[in-house]
């Protein structure tokens, strides 16, 4: 009688063979972003349709646990050392810090990345071909990008002869967009101002001081300090009349007037094939890092209507997507 209750609780206590397979099935992917933006929501959201479409179904084979950092820089340290900690099999991320602070934090799990600059320029890997350590993904190329938005930006706002560029001087990557971008205007004459500002309350004075122009428009540059201040820059820009062209298209629903960048969703997809090669066993250092396949124009009407501006309607076919 005691043998068979010994034998019924080990029974209970011990895992099958058949669970203990089951259990190893599971792929455990890490999401970390840095704040809830469309941007990156969008991304996960490409990522988790991939995979899907890859066989991968949450809650049988493949288990996604998402840490959001909110905006808040420090969270990004501690969110991704509790997946680290959790152990799980590799780490997507969105954007420069959030693969700063996995790579920071595991040089031995894989790390695939969204990212809408240069991997290379910004040091997270060492080619492009050949990414190296543990990380490759997908990547925008932004700079590239300069020349067709600022193409955009005159073709919607044709009396906007000079444009204004507001970036984070201690940021040495916002400069070096600024210079891309200013060439960029020169070659189809327009003047391109440079404003480096020093902190929030240097670029909200500078602003404040600036007189209401037709001829005068703001270019966005991929630049924290900005970012955080865009609220603020939307109202201003429609209390000046300023035609805005931003770098996405989350700017743009927000209140900007016109942003031309990646697609997130499509750069999610993309890397979502990268995932499932790794978990297949191939290593990140030996897959290339991938070029964004999707860009769009985003226009909204609505800010356009706000500031007095008339789209020409051969632009507004040209968009992927108008916000009426």
């Amino acid at each position: 009688m005691k043998k068979m209750f010994f034998s019924a609780l080990f029974l209970l206590l011990v895992p099958t063979a058949t669970q203990a397979q089951e259990s190893a099935r599971i792929a455990s992917v890490g999401v970390l972003i840095p704040e809830s933006l469309r941007s990156e929501s969008q991304a996960v959201k490409g990522l988790r349709e991939g995979l899907k479409e890859l066989g991968y179904q949450e809650g049988k084979n493949l288990q996604i646990e998402i840490r959001d950092a909110k905006g808040n820089r420090g969270a990004l340290k501690r969110e991704a050392g509790e997946l680290v900690r959790q152990k799980v099999l590799l780490i997507f991320t969105t954007g420069t810090r959030a693969t700063q602070a996995a790579r920071a934090a595991t040089s031995d799990i894989p790390i695939v990345f969204t990212h809408p600059a240069d991997p290379v320029a910004l040091g997270l890997v060492k080619s492009m071909a050949r990414p190296g350590a543990n990380v490759t993904g997908v990547a925008a190329l932004f700079l590239q990008m300069s020349d067709k938005r600022m193409e955009i930006l005159k073709q919607l706002a044709p009396k906007a002869g000079r444009v204004i560029i507001f970036y984070d001087s201690n940021n040495p990557y916002s400069r070096e967009n600024f210079l891309a971008a200013k060439k960029a205007g020169e070659k189809l004459g327009l003047k391109v101002e440079e404003r480096p500002v020093k902190s929030i309350e240097e670029l909200k004075k500078s602003i404040n001081a600036m007189q209401s122009r037709e001829d005068e428009a703001l270019f966005h540059v991929p630049d924290d300090l900005i970012e955080s201040q865009a609220d603020f820059i939307f109202e201003a820009a429609r209390q000046k009349g300023w035609p805005t062209m931003f770098s996405e298209e989350s700017w743009v629903t927000q209140g900007g007037l016109a942003g031309y960048g990646p697609n997130y969703y499509q750069m999610g997809r993309q890397a979502a094939r990268l995932v499932d090669k790794i978990l297949k066993g191939a290593k990140p250092k030996d897959l290339p890092v991938e070029k964004a396949s999707k860009f769009d124009l985003v226009i909204n009407l609505r800010t356009a209507n706000a500031i007095g501006l008339s789209i020409p309607p051969a632009i507004l076919k040209k968009a992927d997507r108008v916000i009426r």
